[in-house]
């Protein structure tokens, strides 16, 4: 397997796990809202830094298949810094505190870096589906 195709894999692998983390932390929120227990609370929190790792990790594999186009990895950057910018936001605003608003914010990023995550993980399959089968060696092609 080359490069290019091991980093196309990585950014789906890990754009999808971006977007089920994304979609775990909303049931995490959830039980806290409905059910004010400090174990929701903590666990969305402890799980958000997972979720982070992933779209940091999106952007590492983007650019191993990018390279040297580093033009390609582009939307993966840009949801590196937007999830940056959201986990930064989480701490400086509590849920029901006095920097609520933060924290508002913070939500108001969720569907955007769900979308983006989607449309790079649906991008990078295009990519792995468009290059050619290269797992048969020479011997076996003739």
């Amino acid at each position: 397997m080359d490069r290019q195709r091991i980093g196309l894999w990585g950014t789906v692998i890990f754009a999808g796990a971006a977007v089920v983390g994304v979609m775990v932390q909303l049931y995490l929120i959830g039980g806290y809202l409905f059910d004010p227990d400090d174990a929701w609370l903590d666990a969305h929190k402890d799980f958000g830094k997972v979720v982070h790792l992933a779209y940091i990790l999106t952007f590492l594999s983007a650019l191993v298949a990018a390279w040297p186009r580093w033009r390609l990895a582009l939307w993966p950057f840009v949801l590196a810094v937007l999830g940056s910018i959201q986990a930064f936001l989480a701490y400086g605003g509590d849920v029901g505190g006095g920097n609520a608003g933060l924290h508002a914010f913070h939500a108001a990023l969720v569907p955007i870096v769900v979308i983006l995550a989607l449309f790079i993980g649906w991008n990078a399959w295009k990519h792995i589906r468009a290059m050619p089968d290269t797992t048969m060696n020479d011997a076996a092609r003739s």
